[in-house]
């Protein structure tokens, strides 16, 4: 059975990461300089009242927008990655290329030279990471987040 491998981050730590990664990432469509001037709390309470379940929306081919998402639809995104994707998390993330490997029989002696590398710098030197704040649980902007990614966390 042929399946693919994801490595999936706490929908809210992925949202935290993106708001700052905007106000920086000049390169990308989705710069937003102006998001420097406007702290998490006031940006995510705006939006509080509304969704965007990013996961569920690509997993059933959905507009996050102005598609509503329902119990049906996260049970459904649940079933595709329970029988289509070998799973790892990226607060695990150690453990997750590990599962990787023995899955698919990667080992440390293959054919890629560059392997140790590779896992070295993303790895152990978070060499693709964006450092920032970290949104407490709890904290307001966790309880603004966790209802406008409802779906995406129960997943």
């Amino acid at each position: 059975q042929a399946r693919v491998f994801g490595l999936f981050r706490h929908p809210i730590e992925r949202e935290v990461s993106r708001y700052y990664y905007r106000q920086i990432a000049s390169w990308e469509p989705s710069y937003q300089p102006e998001l420097a001037n406007i702290p998490i709390e006031a940006f995510y309470e705006e939006r509080k009242d509304t969704t965007d379940n990013f996961m569920i929306s690509i997993l059933l081919n959905k507009n996050r927008k102005t598609d509503p998402i329902t119990e049906e639809d996260l049970e459904h995104a649940k079933q595709i990655l329970q029988s289509k994707v070998l799973v790892g998390l990226t607060s695990r993330m150690e453990e997750s290329i590990q599962r990787f490997d023995t899955y698919f029989g990667w080992t440390a002696d293959g054919h890629d030279a560059n392997r140790p590398l590779c896992r070295a710098n993303f790895i152990t030197r978070k060499t693709n990471s964006n450092p920032h704040e970290p949104v407490e649980e709890g904290s307001l902007v966790w309880e603004y987040l966790s209802n406008i990614l409802y779906y995406d966390i129960q997943l």
